[in-house]
């Protein structure tokens, strides 16, 4: 990495690594290799990983080396936003344990799936250790995410609430990063900025649509998990909570989603959101050739190709046919 500061350097290995990327034809040659082993190999040479879990967990744990290593190559309110977006698979470790101790599952079973984290940023062992949510509370250092699943805790029991505990998670996160995205200057917030309002775009399209047709949740504490921010007002929300199915609620959303064919499901509105997430990332990649913009941007394309990855590996675990996985993909082109 860089010398501190040095951002010209820092864009300029960024736009290096972009190119080593899995995209387009490479993409589409991976959804055909057969099995999670091919593609581990594939992925990650003579690593000994064979399993779909296995090949998520080091995308995870290499996309956190990344983040860290930009974060430290910054200062400032630049080094605070990109730092934070290692706290999203903090955030996913939490989410394991909240559900497994709602489930009653086995811990030891359920921290296999933690990610590996640094030390310095734990919500590992320390974890799977809490027998119930008063040690899961314990084990948490003060700060978001704890003060966030308390309250959760404190406001929501049975039927449905651990769809609102992980959804308070989720809303605060993103909330912390906007406030991060808020705090920078000029171009650099511009850029931030964008990207955050589309990712809280893509919550709670996920937050409708999974909360009104998987669930079939209350309106009421649906509309109260608003991640506010988004490239539609809560007023637009409250409508797309009225919607009659996932297509009138895509249509609702507006610029939020890519345009596309009506999805039946109810992850259609989700998957559109997810893929202008991606279209977003691309171009404000390609429109900051150097500074902050670029590192911004580049992580966001990052996010989406471990998503892709990540979805092929489960394509390949459930022996789905190629073109049904190639389907399931963000769709963005790096070329």
């Amino acid at each position: 990495m860089p010398l501190l500061g040095d951002l010209d350097y820092l864009a300029a290995r960024l736009h290096g690594r972009r190119g080593r990327m899995a995209c387009g034809p490479r993409l589409r040659d991976l959804c055909g290799l057969g099995t999670p082993a091919a593609l581990a190999e594939a992925l990650f040479p003579a690593s000994g990983i064979i399993s779909a879990s296995g090949i998520q967990a080091r995308l995870a744990e290499d996309l956190v080396k990344e983040i860290r290593g930009i974060s430290r190559s910054l200062s400032g309110a630049q080094a605070a936003f990109i730092g934070w977006q290692g706290a999203r698979f903090q955030l996913e470790n939490l989410k394991v344990m909240v559900r497994a101790l709602d489930a009653g599952r086995d811990r030891g079973e359920a921290a296999r799936l933690l990610t590996s984290l640094p030390a310095d940023i734990g919500y590992g062992p320390e974890l799977a250790a809490a027998k119930d949510r008063a040690g899961l509370l314990a084990a948490l250092p003060a700060g978001i995410f704890r003060a966030s699943l308390a309250k959760a805790y404190a406001a929501r029991t049975g039927e449905g609430a651990l769809f609102f505990y992980e959804a308070a998670l989720d809303r605060d996160y993103l909330a912390e990063l906007a406030a991060r995205a808020a705090a920078l200057a000029g171009e650099d917030r511009d850029y931030a900025c964008r990207l955050c309002a589309q990712e809280a775009a893509v919550f709670n399209l996920a937050l409708a649509s999974r909360g009104r047709f998987s669930y079939s949740l209350d309106r009421k504490p649906l509309l109260e998990h608003f991640a506010p921010g988004a490239r539609f007002s809560r007023r637009r929300f409250g409508k797309m909570l009225d919607a009659a199915g996932p297509g009138e609620l895509t249509a609702l959303a507006g610029a939020a989603v890519e345009p596309g064919r009506p999805e039946p499901a109810a992850s259609g509105a989700e998957a559109l959101a997810w893929r202008r997430y991606a279209q977003l990332a691309l171009r404000a990649f390609r429109g900051s050739h150097i500074g902050f913009g670029a590192a911004a941007a580049y992580l966001a394309l990052r996010r989406v190709e471990v998503s892709d990855l990540t979805t092929i590996s489960e394509g390949l675990r459930l022996k789905l046919e190629a073109g049904e996985i190639l389907r399931r993909l963000s769709g963005v082109s790096y070329v």
